[in-house]
């Protein structure tokens, strides 16, 4: 298999973990997730690709989803990790260790 194919599917099977990794450092909001894989080398992670596994998380019950309205600018949504996510990431962080 090649390397770099590998690693990408990594990547990408991973951004769960990662999202609630952030997540439960605090509230956010999106944009500042994208920023976040950016600099995590996960540049490639658009939009379109994490407000859909967003919404499926919070379908899921791990993370919550709100609207902010700030005084100026338009309304963002922030999201939020729930004690289901705290679960699902711990569950997560013990595979990993597990594995590696």
């Amino acid at each position: 298999m090649n390397h770099t194919k590998l690693v990408g599917q990594l990547k990408r099977a991973l951004l769960p973990y990662v999202i609630l990794r952030r997540l439960r450092e605090g509230p956010t909001h999106g944009y500042s997730i994208l920023l976040r894989l950016e600099r995590i080398g996960l540049p490639s992670v658009k939009s379109g690709t994490l407000y859909p596994l967003l919404r499926s998380m919070e379908e899921a019950g791990e993370v919550t989803a709100h609207w902010e309205t700030p005084e100026q600018g338009p309304a963002r949504k922030k999201f939020e990790i729930t004690e289901q996510g705290l679960k699902s990431l711990q569950d997560l962080e013990t595979w990993i260790d597990e594995i590696v």
